[in-house]
């Protein structure tokens, strides 16, 4: 189950515009269940937003595993333009005792090329280092908006080569995302989507808005299901409500998504969030450590 922090932008294909005043608007918020050779080991938790005025995609997520899912806490709060230009990020992981945060931005060089600034602070030991990012580069977890602002759209034979940053890496790879058909899950119209990143295959089913509704990796036996409700995913997990309520401003419904309102799920935070424990803290910041590598880009 190390794998699983890798595999966590499998689950990332999501986009539902909804209708709002707001400058920020939710597009898409969701609960899975991650299942391990059909045991029931974790949840996922996906929001994204729209901020209307600065014209930004943020994507806010959080994954919690048990024992036997790697007892994995991971974190992310990532910032893109409406047309992928990547931002910034926070990212943050507890897997037992190794804890490990992220921080990185982008700026423009004198050529006007983009530099992804990266700080990693592993276990108190903090790495400090720039890589000139090859253009079209983008954040994983915005993966989705590659098919959805694509001249072909979302439909049986799309392909595309890509090139984003793993934001539990702090570095970019190549990939590649294909859709290969039209098929139906959950009682919904799905496409069937093959990619493979950082040399692993993946399989998603998503609807024609790019929603999320079944992620799986065959080769580490991880799959992820959308649920209607919190309790659902959460049920048997450790669920910390200060820890989430600090990354996502609140206790995320997991209603604005299609499968939710088909199936009429309640969008009372009060009916569906499941019961909190008082767990360990998921990942934070160190304390300065004593190594410091630069690797400065011009």
């Amino acid at each position: 189950m190390k794998q699983i922090v890798a595999w966590s932008f499998v689950l990332m294909f999501v986009c539902s515009p909804q209708s709002g005043e707001a400058k920020t608007k939710v597009l898409f918020e969701a609960y899975y269940k991650i299942k391990s050779l059909n045991d029931h080991v974790g949840y996922y938790i996906q929001r994204y937003e729209l901020d209307t005025k600065k014209k930004q995609f943020i994507s806010t997520y959080f994954l919690k595993t048990n024992e036997a899912g790697g007892n994995i806490s991971e974190s992310l709060k990532a910032y893109s333009t409406d047309k992928l230009s990547p931002i910034s990020y926070q990212y943050t992981s507890l897997q037992g005792k190794t804890a490990k945060t992220i921080d990185a931005n982008v700026r423009k060089n004198k050529r006007d090329e983009s530099i992804l600034q990266v700080k990693v602070n592993e276990n108190g030991k903090l790495r400090v280092y720039e890589k000139k990012m090859t253009k079209g580069t983008f954040f994983s977890t915005f993966l989705i908006y590659l098919l959805l602002q694509g001249e072909k759209g979302i439909q049986p034979g799309v392909k595309y080569n890509f090139r984003a940053v793993a934001e539990e890496d702090g570095k970019a790879y190549p990939g590649e995302v294909y859709v290969d058909s039209e098929t139906k899950k959950m009682g919904l119209d799905v496409f069937k989507v093959l990619y493979t990143f950082k040399r692993t295959q993946f399989v998603n089913f998503i609807d024609s808005q790019g929603e999320s509704i079944i992620s799986i990796s065959p080769a580490m036996q991880i799959a992820a299901e959308l649920v209607t409700t919190p309790a659902e995913a959460t049920q048997g997990i450790t669920f910390n409500e200060k820890s989430i309520r600090l990354l996502f401003g609140d206790i995320p419904t997991g209603t604005t998504h299609k499968v939710g309102q088909s199936k009429g799920a309640s969008p009372s935070p009060n009916r569906a969030t499941p019961k909190t424990t008082t767990p360990p803290q998921p990942a934070t910041t160190p304390a300065p450590g004593t190594t410091n590598d630069q690797d400065k880009v011009q």
